[in-house]
């Protein structure tokens, strides 16, 4: 019976998740039933299914902002520091497992920016705080040592995570069930 009140406060919760936002939710699995012809034309992908759900937003959309860099998270604060304004910044950090490009801090940040969500091809690191952030937040793993801080890298630059483009300008749509990248926002 315990399981029940879970549930519910899960699916309440992203509800709430996304109607701060503004934004009608989008079920990524109906999302691919019903836009066969966006997929085969690669207008609609899907990112393989390597990524762990962390963050009080189970779902989460926005339009995209990229990063690229490796190690080092000086950017991703830079970045997290400007308004979001529902935006999901999409971090390729090379799919390093040798340290976190975001923690509870960032998380936070993120959360007070207005920001929907976090992609990492990397690691994070404070689960428990970042689960307690009302974002959604995707990573490969957690990892407990920190990043450099030299501020090397790319901002607003096509990137590639686990052989998906990946444009700023785009839009993000993640559920439990996955991540979908789009040229443009999809209707329900």
């Amino acid at each position: 019976m315990s399981a029940i009140p879970n549930v519910v406060g899960v699916q309440l919760q992203t509800h709430l998740c996304i109607k701060k936002r503004n934004m009608a939710a989008l079920a990524t699995a109906e999302a691919c039933d019903t836009n066969t012809a966006l997929l085969g034309s690669g207008d609609l992908r899907v990112l393989p299914p390597i990524f762990q759900i962390y963050g009080q937003c189970r779902a989460f959309s926005g339009p995209i902002v990229t990063l690229k860099v490796f190690e080092d998270n000086v950017l991703v604060r830079q970045l997290l520091e400007t308004r979001g304004e529902g935006r999901v910044l999409v971090i390729d950090g090379g799919g390093s497992m040798r340290c976190a490009l975001v923690g509870g801090n960032l998380g936070q940040l993120a959360q007070n920016m207005g920001w929907a969500g976090i992609v990492v091809n990397g690691c994070i690191r404070d689960v428990d705080e970042i689960n307690g952030c009302d974002i959604g937040v995707r990573a490969l793993a957690s990892h407990p040592v920190k990043s450099s801080k030299k501020g090397i890298g790319e901002k607003h630059i096509p990137i590639n995570i686990a052989g998906t483009l990946i444009r700023e300008g785009e839009w993000l749509y993640a559920d439990s069930d996955g991540i979908l990248i789009s040229t443009s926002e999809l209707s329900l």
